[in-house]
């Protein structure tokens, strides 16, 4: 089947995941391809077997899952985490969804809840379990709107992408670049194919343009 949704099961709790394991298999549509315990075991069988989405836990040894769901979006920008956390608190929430998570459920949910959700954010979605809802709002009206930050985070540019970018917005080369941030010309080279990748974009005329446009660079 082509609409097939491939997942690694990433939770240190072996019945648990056992549990959600036996759950899943009763869905058609969604094959699960491997299970981890650990954050860096996720990374590895990701590696190793490939997914489109990642079901992750927070809490777990060796790496939890907030920093093995930045290196997800980070190394595998294809492929999608979902939180699934016994965590109530805005705090884990934030730090999911700043990590690059596209969608955070809380373990009480019912299977037909998470199923839902998977083929959601498999989707390119998003799902936030209704509890939680409330904190999200509250969360958004603390940090306030930053039309910058926002489409940095839509675009899952780095700190060094986004130096990058400005400096695309002169007319340094890639030497002189790498000479001012203490890095190889190679690397900026790698760093310039990235933003090009996210922005969707072939030269160095057409990110200038479009990151003008997004308001993620200025013409000062």
């Amino acid at each position: 089947m082509s609409d097939e949704i491939s997942i690694i099961l990433a939770d240190d709790h072996v019945l648990f995941r056992e549990g959600l394991a036996q759950i899943l298999d009763t869905e058609p549509d969604i094959i699960i391809v491997a299970q981890a315990s650990t954050g860096r075991e996720a990374l590895s069988r990701l590696k190793e077997k490939g997914a489109n989405l990642v079901v992750m836990d927070i809490s777990m040894p060796d790496m939890d899952g907030i920093e093995a769901t930045k290196m997800i979006a980070s190394e595998y920008p294809n492929v999608a985490v979902l939180v699934l956390s016994a965590h109530e608190d805005s705090k884990s929430l934030f730090s999911s969804i700043e990590a690059g998570a596209r969608g955070y459920l809380l373990k009480d949910s019912a299977p037909h809840e998470l199923a839902a959700a998977i083929r959601e954010v498999a989707g390119g979605g998003s799902v936030v379990s209704q509890s939680m809802t409330p904190k999200l709002l509250q969360g958004v009206r603390e940090i306030g709107y930053d039309p910058v930050q926002t489409e940095r985070r839509r675009f899952n540019l780095s700190d060094r992408e986004m130096e990058i970018l400005e400096a695309l917005a002169t007319s340094k080369s890639p030497n002189q670049i790498g000479r001012e941030l203490y890095i190889s010309t190679k690397t900026v080279q790698n760093h310039i194919s990235n933003v090009y990748r996210k922005l969707e974009v072939n030269s160095r005329t057409e990110a200038v343009m479009k990151s003008l446009e997004l308001g993620l660079t200025s013409k000062d």
